[in-house]
């Protein structure tokens, strides 16, 4: 409604492996006049690093425009809790899930079935490392040691953005950034988290912010923004 005070919600929702669209929402909505600010509603056990970051790269330059707050639901792990680390404050509920700090891959080898059948995979490559992880050869310390660094490399990505993102100090993260899933309790003690509360709890927190706190029984008028092309696709 006209006049009426008014946050955009906008959702991350699922396995994390394409935000574009939640991007595209992040930057509408950072520039709608209509809206005074953003909470980004986060339930997703996480997913893929790029995505992920993605959306935090946008949020930390989005909230300079107006306040973006992220609200955790019943999980918000992994690339889910990395999605949330640049927002102007973070809500969550005791029981929400988070943490969940490190990177995975994860390589099958079929060697010993193929022997055993009788099958052989012929590979042509132009490297030695081109055809890193092929289940179908014996997997070698070199193979090993590439996605290890590569693993790493993302790992310190992460650990830096947690820190970054919540000021907390790196030797500090690293505590606790061993891929353990946390309970918001845990991660309010750890301060990646800012308080308890629900999505309003969280639209309310955009007036703090802008220093306009409202009345106890006042609250907000959540907008969602649709997907114009949802019935296109």
């Amino acid at each position: 409604s006209p006049g009426k005070k008014t946050v955009a919600v906008v959702e991350l929702v699922g396995e994390i492996m394409d935000t574009k669209d939640v991007v595209a929402k992040l930057y509408e909505q950072a520039y709608n006049a209509n809206v005074d600010g953003i909470v980004l509603r986060i339930d997703s056990p996480g997913g893929a690093v790029g995505p992920s970051q993605d959306v935090y790269s946008a949020v930390q330059k989005l909230k300079e425009r107006k306040p973006i707050i992220a609200s955790m639901g019943a999980v918000a792990a992994s690339g889910g809790l990395y999605s949330s680390l640049a927002a102007s404050k973070v809500y969550a509920q005791q029981g929400t899930l988070t943490g969940s700090i490190g990177v995975i891959m994860q390589v099958p080898n079929f060697t010993k079935v193929t022997e055993k059948v009788g099958v052989e995979m012929i590979t042509v490559k132009s490297g030695e490392l081109k055809d890193v992880g092929n289940p179908f050869r014996p997997f070698t310390q070199n193979d090993k040691n590439l996605l290890e660094g590569t693993i790493n490399s993302t790992y310190d990505q992460f650990v830096k953005a947690v820190s970054d993102g919540r000021n907390i100090p790196i030797e500090k993260v690293k505590e606790f950034a061993d891929g353990r899933i946390l309970t918001g309790v845990q991660a309010k003690e750890l301060n990646l988290i800012d308080s308890f509360g629900n999505i309003y709890d969280a639209a309310r927190a955009v007036y703090e912010i802008k220093g306009e706190t409202l009345k106890d029984d006042e609250m907000p008028q959540l907008f969602y923004p649709s997907d114009k092309f949802g019935p296109i696709r």
